[in-house]
């Protein structure tokens, strides 16, 4: 008897939505029974498994910002994965040695590479797939989602004709659909605006040689846009038998770039460290939080959080400082023991500097030779970087957030913070955070050195300069003393931003009411709005009642705000895809009319 295949769909197929497809084979795959399955999946480009941050195409200069032994796209768990030799990336680059020679788990690969691994992955998933199991791609931007009673209908544009297509009769959707494309919609319909910069190629090449750009924002994706129009037209790099970098000029660059932040502060190089003896966390850990009252299970970052994490990185920066003078800092749990050994430190050594968290993340540079004082704290920070985490106390105490931020993660998702509290973090110290823990690899951060001295980059306008519409960059210190520029790239990662601007598909979820905008609310508090879409631990989008439609369910950026930090290729740091593969695997076998139907092992 012809069953009528069940239809699955996933809108996104990036990294997230590859782990959600390879969890659901899985699951499958431990089926007695076969059960009939369609599973559709839609993407913006033809990048499967690898979306565009990861897409192979792109050039080879646009580097991760972590090494190679970090990166696995197939998990640790049970059901094992439903491909006969699943290849972990480091394995995976010794079988392509040939055209990788010097890569080992400790460097770093070019984007495009890591995305050539995670497409052979979403390949060899699809050649794999039993009978029973059809996958379908679509290739075009998913515009809308209806509902009718115990179905979906999925409407999308398709990118090679532009023509509307519908798949109807869905059962259920894991939607993974990354970034938006788009941080400022009332700038992007103007000529000169970029919004956003990837593809690097198309997006960037309307950027004329000699003009002069202004770059919004200074972390990896700013390094990314000045590497494209300089690298990326011709520009070359040599070593000066020093360990520096010096660039030589095609003639197509711009005449100058004026990067701007709201801080002015570029981020802080990673060197490798992975295998490296690190300091574990000792003062902010779940045996301390333990004592902390909270106020309806909220806590208050500043006051009761942040305390805990100074702690951690001011041990962790003396630690390195003792060691390098022979002595030894005893990590105790009176800290006010450790001050004490600290200021005997500072008695015996005067002239060596005291260690000042907020000066250290919010960092200390002059404005009134802002370009100079930069140039010479992205050298120092390659310096220390190049040193490394076991040695230099710099480069470990910028280190230390990578340690501790999974625990801070289970704290703060899903309201774990009061509502101002909330604000406060992600607008005052996630993007310090982000900026010394996150940066890009040595290599990376040298070019940027060599460019500047080039006279091709012009930090004096990086500290949260105004801007005008006519395109004028003005330091906010110096009324005087301003710019004008050709283009303004924005060079920031666009974040979900529900109440600001939601585009097509999220606009129709929004309105047949699939969906709500997340708020952070306690009783007599100021409500906070993150931008994200409202879902429960599940990952099912929820309404004001907190019921739960559980035949949809979020995961990656759309749940940032609920959670925290989804920028990662980690399969375990907010992993909804899981528990979706092996629910949904569950309800399929309960649809089935053969109930002895079972799982193996789920």
């Amino acid at each position: 008897m012809n069953q009528e295949k069940m239809r699955i769909a996933m809108v996104g197929l990036g990294p997230k939505g590859l782990y959600g497809l390879e969890r659901l084979l899985a699951n499958l795959a431990q089926v007695d029974v076969p059960i009939p399955i369609e599973i559709h999946l839609f993407n913006k480009s033809d990048s499967f498994g690898a979306g565009e941050v990861y897409n192979p195409a792109q050039p080879p200069y646009l580097k991760m910002n972590y090494v190679n032994a970090y990166i696995n796209m197939w998990p640790e768990q049970d059901p094992p994965p439903a491909v006969p030799h699943p290849k972990s990336y480091v394995e995976w680059l010794k079988l392509h040695e040939d055209e990788f020679p010097t890569a080992t788990e400790a460097t770093f690969s070019s984007r495009a590479t890591v995305g050539r691994y995670l497409a052979e992955g979403f390949n060899e998933l699809v050649e794999n797939c039993p009978d029973h199991i059809s996958i379908c791609k679509h290739v075009g931007d998913v515009t809308g989602i209806e509902r009718e009673e115990n179905r979906y209908s999925i409407f999308y544009k398709a990118l090679a004709d532009g023509s509307q297509i519908e798949i109807n009769a869905v059962y259920n959707l894991l939607i993974a659909t990354g970034h938006p494309c788009i941080n400022d919609a009332e700038l992007v319909t103007q000529d000169r605006h970029i919004d956003f910069i990837y593809p690097v190629d198309a997006r960037l090449k309307q950027v004329s040689a000699g003009s002069k750009v202004a770059i919004k924002g200074m972390g990896l994706t700013f390094i990314d846009a000045v590497l494209a129009l300089t690298e990326g037209r011709g520009g070359v790099f040599h070593e000066d038998g020093r360990g520096c970098l010096v660039y030589t000029k095609s003639g197509m660059e711009p005449e100058l770039i004026f990067p701007f932040s709201k801080s002015g502060l570029p981020m802080i190089p990673r060197g490798n460290t992975f295998g490296k003896s690190s300091l574990a966390p000792f003062y902010f850990t779940q045996e301390s939080v333990e004592f902390i009252e909270t106020l309806e299970g909220k806590y208050d970052f500043e006051r009761q959080l942040l305390p805990l994490i100074e702690q951690d990185f001011t041990v962790v920066y003396y630690s390195k400082l003792f060691s390098g003078k022979g002595l030894k800092l005893e990590v105790l749990k009176d800290y006010a023991e450790v001050e004490f050994q600290i200021e005997n430190f500072h008695e015996q050594f005067p002239d060596i500097p005291r260690f000042d968290f907020h000066r250290f993340l919010e960092g200390t540079l002059s404005d009134r030779e802002l370009n100079n004082s930069t140039l010479e704290f992205i050298q120092m920070s390659i310096q220390e970087a190049e040193i490394g985490i076991e040695k230099s106390a710099f480069a470990a105490t910028a280190d230390v957030w990578r340690h501790l931020s999974d625990f801070f993660n289970e704290l703060y998702s899903f309201g774990g913070l009061k509502p101002q509290s909330q604000k406060t973090f992600l607008e005052k110290y996630a993007g310090h955070l982000n900026r010394i823990t996150y940066g890009p690899p040595i290599e990376n951060m040298k070019k940027i050195e060599a460019i500047a001295k080039e006279g091709l980059i012009d930090f004096s306008f990086s500290k949260n300069p105004e801007i005008s519409n006519s395109s004028k960059l003005t330091r906010s210190k110096n009324k005087e003393e301003q710019v004008s520029v050709d283009f303004l790239i924005d060079a920031r990662i666009p974040k979900i931003q529900l109440h600001r601007y939601a585009g097509p598909l999220y606009e129709t979820l929004l309105e047949q009411k699939m969906i709500i905008p997340y708020v952070n609310r306690l009783e007599g508090r100021l409500d906070f709005r993150p931008g994200c879409v409202a879902i429960n631990e599940k990952g099912h989008p929820v309404d004001e009642t907190g019921w739960a439609i559980d035949t949809i369910t979020f995961t990656g950026t759309p749940t940032e705000g609920l959670t925290y930090d989804n920028d990662s290729l980690s399969r375990k740091r907010n992993d909804f895809v899981s528990d979706w593969a092996r629910n949904l695997t569950q309800k399929l076998l309960l649809e089935e009319p053969e109930t002895q139907l079972r799982l193996n092992s789920i």
